[in-house]
């Protein structure tokens, strides 16, 4: 199965120019299998939706999550459950996979969160937490130990991710790699991914691919 396991929507993130439904449509005429919308999920984000409040924005999130899900069901085409969190320290970006809405009742203040706190609660409840494009300009490189893993292939065309470093930075460290597009706009459409022969269903099933290295990564 081919997977990119980060792609962004306009229904969230402000800096997404493609919508649900168009990037399904992308998606569907390539040899993708599946898709993981990794919508920007944090404070910053939820407070720029001033109309609809904080609360109000986790329902709407999730709510998107499904409608997400739903039509790619519809048009054949996988799509997973993921997340761009950042925390109100920096300006760093995290991919998170096996995060759901039951985890944010359980947790309501995650927003709110250093990284410290939030790899505890993510390493307590089986949550992968990967750095994403953690060399480029404006990110700040965290401590190894709070990291399931980092993003080593970046295939964002617009920001030097210096990828070449996060792969170097990943066998210093043995933290997990993983790749994806970081899609926002039609020329991003699959330029990265994994590919794994392990027949993915549903988030769990990535998660179990994710967590023991059961795929290789790709890029144009």
């Amino acid at each position: 199965m081919k997977i990119d396991l980060h792609v962004h929507t306009a229904n969230i993130s402000f800096c997404g120019h493609l919508t649900i439904e168009e990037v399904i449509s992308l998606y569907k005429k390539t040899d993708y299998d599946a898709i993981v919308i990794t919508d920007h999920f944090y404070g910053g984000n939820a407070e720029a939706w001033e109309e609809k409040g904080i609360d109000n924005f986790l329902e709407y999130y999730f709510q998107t999550q499904q409608k997400a899900m739903k039509l790619g069901e519809e048009n054949g085409l996988l799509v997973l459950p993921g997340y761009e969190f950042r925390f109100p320290q920096n300006c760093n970006d995290y991919l998170v996979y096996g995060f759901t809405e039951e985890h944010a009742k359980k947790c309501p203040g995650f927003f709110q969160m250093d990284i410290a706190q939030f790899s505890e609660f993510a390493k307590e409840n089986g949550i992968l937490l990967y750095q994403a494009h953690p060399f480029r300009n404006t990110m700040t490189v965290v401590k190894p130990e709070y990291l399931f893993g980092i993003e080593a292939h970046n295939g964002h065309p617009r920001h030097d991710s210096r990828n070449d470093i996060a792969v170097q930075w990943a066998k210093k460290y043995n933290l997990h790699t993983i790749g994806g597009s970081d899609c926002h706009q039609i020329e991003d459409v699959g330029s990265a991914g994994i590919i794994t022969d392990y027949p993915v269903k549903n988030i769990t099933d990535l998660v179990h691919v994710l967590k023991n290295d059961l795929y290789t990564i790709f890029h144009n």
